[in-house]
This record gives structure tokens, C-alpha cells and sequence, in this order.
């Protein structure tokens, strides 16, 4: 369900619970993309499987141990995979004009306790975690090529 849908020059805009980090998000929907299309990318964030959060959050603790390596300080400790979401802080949710409406796609930004200036950015098409790490603005149907760097802590765990 999206909440308090308002019109903007660029889309729409709304809310919307997450049952991953049990919060309220922002929804931005781009020209280009319908209510419905959103619907169907809120449906799938709200049903995502053990697997693939595994890998979210296996790729997030690869991303937070090397960002905390980089700079000298000391990661979060973890006792088990799943405690890394409780230094993610997700504040939106981003639904781009979609190239195949049959596929949702789950573009996420927000904050991170490792990384304050760039936070986080997640992006995952269909079932694939296509890419995790520093907010960058990436597009959620880019080829999967777009997203092949050193940086890309997804392409790291899976």
C-alpha cells in the first residue's frame, strides 16, 4: 500500500511501510511509472525471501568491514548476519520507469552508521541483488555491466 500520494513535477510521491526494517518509507515514483507498477515494487519489498535478505545483508557487512577498514574505525559487531540491518536506516524507495513491467525492482537509499556522508544504496531487479553500496544515484535497469565495480558489495557475496 502507498499512502499520502501527492503529484509532483517529476511523478508521484507517498509512503509506505517496509516489513524488512519495520519503519515508514518515502516513495518516489517517476514520470514514466504508474501507481500500479509502484504498488507491484512495494509488494515485492514487502515479501522478500530469507536468501535474498542473507545476501543484503552479507553484502552490507562486506561494505560496512571495508568502509570501517578504510578509514580507521571500528565496525559495528555483528553477532549474527541479520544485526547489520540495525545500522541501516532506509529512507526511500525509488521506482523508476520500468522496461519490463513484469519484473519489480527495489531501489532503496538511506543512511548507514559506517558511512554518513554517502549512506546506502540498494538495488534489486526481480530476484537478484544487482547492487549495494555508497549512495550513487544508480539507475535500477542500467545493464548489468553498469554495476560491475570494486565498490559493488553485491557482486562481492553472491
Amino acid at each position: 500500500m502507498i499512502e499520502n500520494i501527492t503529484e509532483t513535477e517529476y511523478g508521484m510521491e507517498g509512503t509506505t511501510y517496509c516489513k524488512l526494517f519495520d519503519k515508514q518509507l518515502r516513495v518516489w515514483i517517476a514520470d514514466g511509472a504508474d501507481l500500479e507498477y509502484g504498488l507491484f515494487c512495494v509488494e515485492a519489498l514487502n515479501l522478500l525471501n530469507d536468501k535474498l535478505i542473507d545476501e543484503i545483508c552479507q553484502a552490507a557487512i562486506a561494505y560496512c568491514e571495508d568502509f570501517c577498514d578504510d578509514v580507521g574505525q571500528e565496525p559495528p559487531k555483528i553477532e549474527k548476519t541479520s544485526d547489520i540491518l540495525n545500522y541501516i536506516d532506509p529512507t526511500g524507495l525509488i521506482i523508476d520507469k520500468p522496461k519490463d513491467r513484469h519484473k519489480p525492482v527495489i531501489h532503496l537509499e538511506g543512511n548507514c552508521d559506517w558511512e554518513l556522508e554517502h549512506g546506502i544504496e540498494i538495488i534489486i531487479r526481480g530476484s537478484q541483488l544487482l547492487y549495494l553500496s555508497s549512495f550513487n544515484g544508480m539507475g535500477a535497469w542500467d545493464e548489468p555491466e553498469t554495476y560491475k565495480d570494486s565498490y559493488n558489495y553485491a557482486h562481492q557475496v553472491i
